[in-house]
């Protein structure tokens, strides 16, 4: 099993950071926090494999409870 990181990053097409999370080197979600949508998570297909992603919970769940604190405002 992959071990998950994630970053912030500033992309062009957004107002504000985003927080990327990744397995590997894939992409695997974006967690953003953009005025007028707030917080939403947009998860990416398995790009190697065609199948589900599958991820240990608590460090998925971790990953995303420090998103929030680092995008929220």
């Amino acid at each position: 099993m992959s071990k998950l990181t994630a970053q912030l990053a500033s992309l062009p097409d957004r107002e504000n950071v985003v927080y990327e999370i990744y397995s590997d080197s894939d992409q695997v979600a974006e967690v953003s926090n953009e005025p007028d949508n707030g917080i939403r998570i947009e998860i990416f297909p398995c790009p190697h494999t065609g199948k589900i992603w599958n991820f240990d919970f608590n460090e998925f769940y971790t990953l995303i409870e420090q998103a929030k604190q680092n995008i929220d405002d």
